[in-house]
């Protein structure tokens, strides 16, 4: 897993900084997407980098910061969708907002991919920037007879597919999903290291697949096969899931977000929300720090004289060895 490549990292010689005085440097930077919200969860704007400090290890770092309004790299969106039949009924809402992807969350000028995991992992859509070939992928997922849901397995393979894409692009991944993985070969503590490498931010859209078929149509939707029985199996079921909770480990390590709907309205605001923090972040650069050792160094971020911001970023970066 270690051989992913850093889209965040960028090369840059001296003269490409000759405008700012903080930073010169010769070698790969670290970049993190930072949002920065008030206690009501709206985004903040207008910030420069004289507002932020950044400590790297509890050491003081010199920093460039690009505004939302500056930030051109497109975005890489790797959608994950969790398609086991205990998820039929979250399915079916999750197939009408396929044209919301392109339009809320991607952008004009970056392109998605669409992977489905249950026993198994495929790729139901390349990487695209046709908001109609999003749709038609959404459109056409269909439930799977097993109540497998290989999302870590998922997650390595959308890791993968952003390592082959063009460098200097944001790169994020999107699982839409039960909270917790079944049956992956992927082991999570070898998964987060890779992921923390890449600079990737995952985000998850979780739900309950044993509360969302109370709110949806009974005219659209079958229980899985077994009966009533299922209603029983919810409840250990959902004991359970609360003892481990993948989809938020994932997102905390690398400065994501999980945000859970039962509805379909939840479900498409939650997708506007989500748009909206990706294209309000500020983009933090710097120089890393030199040893000859990989090691993970803790990175913390605050706005000066602004206790009430809420920050959030990805907790840190790998030093040493070539790899960040």
């Amino acid at each position: 897993m270690t051989g992913y490549p850093f889209p965040f990292l960028i090369l840059l010689v001296a003269s490409a900084l000759a405008q700012e005085a903080t930073i010169r440097t010769t070698v790969p930077l670290v970049v993190m997407p930072v949002t920065v919200a008030d206690r009501q969860g709206r985004f903040i704007y207008g910030l420069s980098s004289s507002d932020f400090t950044l400590l790297d290890n509890g050491n003081l770092r010199s920093i460039r910061v690009d505004d939302p309004d500056s930030v051109t790299a497109p975005l890489d969106l790797a959608v994950l969708i969790q398609t086991s039949d205990i998820s039929q009924s979250a399915l079916l809402k999750v197939k009408k907002v396929g044209t919301m992807v392109q339009n809320a969350v991607v952008g004009a000028n970056g392109s998605a991919a669409v992977v489905t995991f249950s026993d198994q992992v495929k790729i139901a859509q390349e990487f695209t920037n046709s908001a109609d070939d999003i749709a038609n992928a959404f459109r056409g997922l269909q439930s799977v007879d097993t109540r497998k849901g290989r999302m870590l397995d998922a997650v390595a393979k959308g890791l993968d597919m952003l390592g082959n894409r063009a460098k200097a692009k944001r790169s994020v991944i999107l699982i839409i999903g039960e909270s917790k993985d079944r049956g992956s070969e992927t082991k999570i503590q070898d998964l987060v290291p890779a992921i923390q490498r890449s600079g990737v931010t995952i985000y998850s859209l979780g739900y309950s697949a044993y509360l969302t078929p109370f709110t949806t149509k009974a005219s659209e939707y079958s229980p899985p096969q077994g009966g009533g029985g299922w209603i029983l199996d919810s409840i250990t079921e959902a004991a359970r899931a609360t003892k481990q909770d993948t989809s938020k480990a994932l997102a905390e390590a690398t400065g994501g977000q999980v945000l859970r709907f039962e509805t379909q309205s939840k479900l498409e605001n939650d997708l506007i929300r989500l748009g909206g923090r990706i294209h309000s972040q500020y983009i933090i650069s710097f120089a890393p720090a030199e040893q000859s050792e990989a090691s993970f160094h803790k990175v913390a971020i605050q706005v000066r004289g602004r206790p009430e911001l809420r920050v959030e970023t990805r907790p840190g970066y790998w030093a040493g060895s070539g790899v960040r």
